[in-house]
């Protein structure tokens, strides 16, 4: 019960606070499942920091295991030995989920930014970011964090999937996640935005007006068919 109340509060306080980045430590390729489960250790931290100085106790976790983490942000007053697996558990319905909408939606366009389904796609975000909040309220921590397994998924393609880097971004697109702003400057499937590779090695591919213009563009993924626009 202790975990999944502090579970909630780590959920509820994610989405109400801006989250810098998802910021991976090392080198070597990054997946979904290891980007979230960084992102989700560096802003459990954050909040458990602020969890126990609300409650009056200094934040110094003894070390970087779960069970140590946990302890450190329910402080040393609670009662019996603290064990990290529950926490290590909800992280990895988190994470399972994330995975899955590969599995689950792979056709589906604004699951993964795919053909400039920026609109959809943010749409996915947002009305996910309603479900985790109201489900929060309820206290079903467990669909919650499934929920923003899915949410994340979506949220790391666009950054992955669209050019938001090449046109020289290095913050995050906080439209995304709010939904009463616009999102400005999109491409259309009319619109081109790339020169072709027919060797599938080509640098440099986004024409150069659409990088002039800031024009948002997303890739094109067809497993079962191999039309794309001209």
């Amino acid at each position: 019960v202790i975990m999944d109340s502090l579970l909630g509060a780590l959920l509820a306080l994610t989405l109400s606070t801006p989250t810098v980045a998802f910021v991976p430590i090392g080198g070597g390729a990054f997946t979904h499942v290891s980007i979230t489960g960084t992102a989700l250790l560096q802003k459990v931290t954050d909040s458990c920091r602020a969890v126990a100085e609300a409650a009056g106790h200094e934040f110094k976790p003894t070390g970087t295991s779960s069970g140590e983490l946990v302890q450190a942000c329910l402080g040393p007053r609670a009662p019996g030995e603290v064990s990290g697996a529950k926490f290590l558990s909800a992280l990895q319905e988190i994470n399972t989920q994330n995975g899955l909408v590969d599995r689950d939606f792979v056709n589906s366009a604004p699951h993964h930014f795919n053909s400039e389904a920026f609109l959809e796609g943010r749409g996915l975000i947002t009305e996910g970011m309603v479900a985790i909040k109201a489900n929060i309220r309820k206290e079903n921590f467990k669909a919650a964090r499934e929920t923003l397994g899915r949410v994340l998924h979506t949220l790391q393609d666009f950054y992955s999937h669209s050019n938001w880097v090449e046109l020289g971004y290095r913050e995050p697109y906080s439209n995304l996640i709010r939904p009463d702003l616009p999102l400005e400057s999109l491409a259309d499937v009319n619109t081109p935005t790339c020169s072709d590779c027919p060797s599938g090695t080509c640098p440099n591919q986004i024409l150069s007006n659409i990088l002039k213009e800031k024009k948002l563009t997303s890739g094109y993924m067809g497993i079962f068919s191999s039309q794309k626009p001209k």
